[in-house]
């Protein structure tokens, strides 16, 4: 049975769940699918299940197929997946997408400075197996200091001409920090995905925030790389580009399972969200860019000597 419907990033072609109401439609969608590949009618399915309390009458499975609001009776989900024999994955993706459709996961205390991307990008994170990201201009943001973080966000903030906005997004960076800091835990966990990280010579020599908080930058790359075994940092040259750049200056890939199914492509705009794509024939195209350009990274060890050269280059610079 294909799990392409039933993932946690959505239905082909659409985006990830960003809200409690979308993952509880997810379910739906999921126990309609589930339904329909055992080839049964609603009516044959009541009928087959009149013995079975949690399952209930032909209206109540239908109002958990349809999902008109996001509160879901639990044991009538999974009296339905017992019923139409769903492997293992199916119920953890299940598990999570509940979790969400309640609005406990733990970035939805922070509704009033995340939006339904934001949302949707910490949803795939939550439930991924691998993530490859390849990224041009910045440190990835899973792998930034407050420090580097801070600098980023200001130095976007700071561009508006109105005085009145600046004031106003400024009022709003701490939870935003605060936010990007928290999202790093995922890495941390002892189930974590395999985190990998092509980053551009560029955007580790770029000073961001000032010498202090660019070789604090570094160093924490550096021990990431040398030290979290589920993450892998390696460097791109400068000189691998001079001919050629990535299709994309801030791509992501996301894979929920060992296989190809539900593997999602997230591309960056700087400050300003970004675009999933989800359909197979987009998401090859920048994974294999991904991948290409890993092959022209340096090694791990030439990568631990780089980042602790271009480190020591800051520490020798004038005192700030």
């Amino acid at each position: 049975m294909s799990t392409q419907v039933l993932a946690l990033v959505g239905r082909e072609g659409e985006a990830p769940p960003a809200t409690p109401m979308a993952a509880a439609q997810l379910i739906g969608a999921l126990l309609r699918h589930l339904r329909v590949q055992r080839r049964l009618t609603l009516e044959e399915v009541v009928a087959a299940t009149r013995n079975d309390p949690e399952i209930g009458s032909l209206a109540t499975v239908q109002r958990c197929e349809k999902v008109t609001n996001r509160k879901l009776k639990e044991e009538r989900v999974y009296a339905l997946l017992r019923f139409y024999k769903a492997p293992a994955e199916i119920y953890r993706e299940v598990e999570m997408l509940l979790k969400q459709s309640r609005g406990e996961q733990w970035w939805t205390h922070f509704s009033d400075v995340a939006g339904d991307i934001m949302d949707g990008l910490l949803a795939l994170e939550a439930q991924s197996k691998v993530i490859k990201t390849c990224h041009y201009l910045l440190v990835p943001g899973l792998l930034q200091t407050a420090g580097y973080a801070w600098a980023v966000m200001k130095d976007f903030y700071d561009t508006y001409p109105d005085p009145k906005t600046r004031e106003k997004n400024r009022a709003v960076m701490d939870r935003r920090l605060e936010l990007r800091l928290r999202r790093q835990h995922l890495l941390d966990q002892h189930d974590g995905p395999q985190f990998t990280a092509v980053i551009h010579e560029d955007a580790v020599r770029q000073v961001r925030g000032g010498r202090n908080v660019m070789r604090e930058q570094l160093r924490q790359l550096h021990n990431f790389a040398e030290n979290k075994q589920n993450v892998h940092i390696r460097i791109l040259p400068a000189s691998a580009t001079r001919s050629k750049m990535p299709v994309h200056p801030a791509m992501t890939l996301f894979k929920p399972h060992d296989s190809a199914t539900g593997r999602t492509i997230y591309l960056e705009d700087m400050n300003r969200g970004g675009t999933f794509l989800s359909e197979p024939s987009e998401v090859e195209v920048f994974q294999a860019s991904i991948d290409e350009w890993w092959g022209k990274t340096l090694s791990k060890q030439e990568t631990l000597d780089f980042l602790l050269e271009c480190a020591a280059d800051l520490s020798a610079g004038p005192a700030e």
